[in-house]
């Protein structure tokens, strides 16, 4: 039997189908943020070869829900810090690394929960109820692994979305750049007031929000992490530059509130 055009196509382009394109020209864009960040139009080159699996953001990481309610109990809360960024693959899991090795260095590991997250890569309702988000479950971008691990930091995190329960669990929500946390904002007075988000989301959660750069202490006034997914091998040298003063600036501003 001749087999059909579909059936020649290699496998990263066959399984994008019809379906996910209905689904995705579907999406009711919820977030408040620029049409050139989280649109359909702005994300298709972001989009991931397969299609992305419904519900899949709705469930806590479980190990690390224990963890810090087993911290909690004993007394000996730990403070908590989570990095953000668009898709999870570039900037904030760069920002978890580097935080994790200056944490490292000053004999503060067992004082600190620490992870990243994402805003749906693109996807406008990735906070909704059935949402999903651009990246999920992949490994850091390649580009941005290789830049970090010429300065000895090595990216293992996998993309995961931002979740209800994430808003109470860190203590320190960290932005790379302001759309960041304005996407944080939208997906978080969502939460508020559906049952998702019941007794996950504090109503005070903005004074947890922060900018990754309003910590630097050599770039001085720098606006944001810029995202560097577009551009070329600079682009991941500046984030790694501006990460590694702002996660020097971060630890001694925690240290410093909690007399560590």
């Amino acid at each position: 039997m001749k087999a059909l055009p579909s059936q020649r196509l290699s496998p990263n382009t066959r399984i994008f189908s019809l379906k996910c394109i209905k689904i995705h020209l579907k999406s009711i864009p919820l977030c408040s943020d620029s049409a050139s960040t989280h649109s359909p139009a702005g994300a298709d080159t972001r989009l991931r070869p397969v299609c992305p699996r419904r519900n899949m953001n709705r469930t806590i990481h479980a190990s690390s829900t224990v963890s810090a309610a087993a911290a909690s109990e004993s007394g000996n809360r730990k403070a908590g810090v989570l990095f953000v960024c668009l898709g999870n693959i570039c900037r904030s899991p760069t920002a978890e690394a580097v935080f994790r090795s200056v944490v490292e260095k000053a004999g503060l590991t067992a004082a600190f929960d620490i992870d990243s997250c994402g805003t749906g890569g693109g996807n406008p309702d990735w906070f909704t109820e059935g949402g999903w988000s651009y990246h999920e479950g992949d490994p850091a971008d390649s580009r941005m692994t290789m830049t970090a691990r010429k300065r000895g930091v090595l990216l293992t995190s996998r993309s995961r979305p931002l979740q209800p329960l994430d808003l109470s669990r860190f203590d320190y929500i960290v932005g790379m750049d302001p759309k960041n946390l304005r996407a944080i904002k939208t997906a978080a007075d969502y939460w508020l007031v559906r049952p998702m988000g019941e007794g996950k989301v504090p109503p005070d959660y903005s004074r947890r929000v922060v900018l990754m750069t309003s910590y630097c202490r050599k770039f001085t006034g720098a606006p944001e992490v810029p995202d560097p997914y577009y551009g070329g091998a600079a682009g991941f040298e500046r984030v790694l530059d501006l990460l590694e003063d702002a996660c020097e600036g971060l630890l001694e501003s925690i240290r410093k509130e909690r007399g560590l």
